[in-house]
C-alpha cells in the first residue's frame, strides 16, 4: 500500500480558502484521521486525495507519483461520502457490484467479489434488500463495502459514523479498525468527533480553518496539546479552562482566578517570565482529586451525572464551572462543600497568543 503526501497544499473555492498551505504525510497501512470542526477543511483534503478536487498549488503523492493531474480512476483509491451514497433502486448485491461493472469484471468473478466483501461485513442476508429496507447501520455497512469491493489501495471515509446513533458508533468503530488490519489499508478518515479519532486513529491531524494546528498520535494530543485548541478538541468531557492571572507573592507563583488559587510555585523556570500575564488554565476532569477536606480549592457540587464506573461532577469553585471524574463509589451529594485539587503534573497554561506554556 501506497504512502500519501501533501506538500504545501492550498485549495481556493473563489475568494474562500478551504485548505492553506497544507502538508501531511500518512505512512504505509496507517490509519490517519482528519479531525477538525465544519468548515475546517477535512473533507476538502480528501476530496483532493481522491482527484475530485485539484489543488490551487502544491503537490499531492500517492506512492512515488505526482497525482495532482490524474484523474480519480488512476489513483487506486476509493471515497465513502457522508450522505453514503446508495442507489435507492437497486438493491445491496447490485450496489456492491456496481463499482466492478466499471472495471469489466466476469460475472463470475463480480459474485465472487461481493460476496467475499459481504461477508467481511456481515452484509450476506441483506443482499436482495434495497438501501430504503436497512437499518443505519447496515446502511453504512453497505457504503463501506462499495469502497471496498474494487480493493483499492487507499480507503478515504468522510463522516463514516455520521448517521449512526452512540451504540453503533462504538461497534462500528471497532469494525472499522478490524477491517482496516485485516485487509492492510492506508486509510484517510474526516470526521468531527474526537472520540472517533482517538478509538480508530494511529494517529490525528488536527485541523482548522483549512490549517494544519498538530499531528500526533491521539495519546500525544491529549497529553502535550500545541495550544488551546488542541487541548479543547480532544477529549470527553471537554477540559476546564480557566482565564486566570499570574501573581507572585514574594517567594511563590500563583494562578488567580475570581477567588479560585492555584499555587504553581513548581513550575516557576517556565512561568516566572509571565507575572501579571493573563493565561488560561487547562485542567481534564479525570486529572482533578475531589475530597471533603481541605487541601484544595473550597467548591461546591452543583450537579452529578452518573457514567458507570464514574460519576462526573460539576463543581462551583470560586464562581468557575469545573467538572471532576471521580468514582462512582465516592459518596458525594448535591450542594456539599468539597476541595477540588488539581494533578499540578497534568494541568496545562496556555498564554494570551493561545499556545501551551506548560
Amino acid at each position: 500500500m501506497p504512502q500519501i503526501r501533501l506538500s504545501n497544499v492550498t485549495k481556493r473555492y473563489g475568494k474562500n480558502i478551504a485548505v492553506d498551505n497544507f502538508s501531511v504525510s500518512v505512512n504505509d497501512r496507517e490509519f490517519l484521521c482528519l479531525l477538525g470542526p465544519p468548515g475546517s477543511g477535512r473533507t476538502t483534503v480528501l476530496r483532493l486525495i481522491a482527484g475530485l478536487d485539484k489543488p490551487d498549488s502544491g503537490e499531492i503523492l500517492i506512492g512515488e507519483r505526482l497525482v495532482n493531474e490524474l484523474p480519480p480512476v488512476e489513483r487506486d483509491v476509493a471515497m465513502t461520502f457522508e450522505t453514503l451514497a446508495l442507489y435507492p433502486h437497486l438493491t445491496v448485491y447490485e450496489n456492491l457490484a456496481f463499482p466492478l461493472r466499471k472495471i469489466e469484471l466476469t460475472e463470475k468473478r463480480i459474485k465472487e467479489r461481493v460476496y467475499e466483501i459481504a461477508e467481511l461485513l456481515r452484509i450476506e442476508q441483506l443482499m436482495k434488500r434495497k438501501p430504503a429496507q436497512l437499518s443505519g447501520g447496515e446502511r453504512q455497512r453497505v457504503s463501506l463495502g462499495r469502497a471496498l469491493v474494487k480493493k483499492p489501495s487507499i480507503l478515504l471515509l468522510d463522516e463514516p459514523l455520521g448517521h449512526l446513533d452512540a451504540k453503533l458508533r462504538l461497534y462500528a468503530r471497532v469494525e472499522i479498525k478490524k477491517i482496516q488490519r485485516e485487509l492492510k489499508q492506508t486509510v484517510v478518515m474526516a470526521t468531527f468527533d474526537s472520540l472517533d479519532g482517538m478509538s480508530i486513529a494511529d494517529r490525528i491531524a488536527l485541523m482548522r480553518d483549512g490549517s494544519l494546528v498538530q499531528v500526533d498520535t491521539p495519546q500525544m494530543i491529549y497529553d502535550k496539546p500545541k495550544n488551546l485548541f488542541a487541548a479543547t478538541s480532544i477529549g470527553s468531557p471537554s477540559i476546564n479552562v480557566i482565564k486566570c492571572t499570574l501573581e507572585r507573592d514574594e517567594d511563590k507563583l500563583a494562578l488567580f482566578s475570581n477567588g479560585f488559587t492555584l499555587d504553581v510555585t513548581v513550575f516557576g523556570d517556565v512561568l516566572s517570565d509571565k507575572v501579571g500575564s493573563e493565561l488560561a488554565l487547562g485542567i481534564r476532569p479525570s486529572d482533578i482529586k475531589v475530597s471533603t477536606k481541605p487541601p484544595g480549592v473550597e467548591s461546591k457540587i452543583y450537579t452529578i451525572k452518573p457514567l458507570g464506573r464514574e460519576n462526573l461532577l460539576t463543581l462551583d469553585a470560586a464562581g468557575n464551572m469545573i467538572l471532576a471524574k471521580v468514582p462512582s463509589t465516592s459518596r458525594f451529594r448535591v450542594e456539599q462543600t468539597v476541595w477540588m485539587q488539581p494533578m499540578l503534573d497534568r494541568i496545562h497554561v496556555f498564554g494570551q497568543d493561545q499556545r501551551a506554556i506548560l
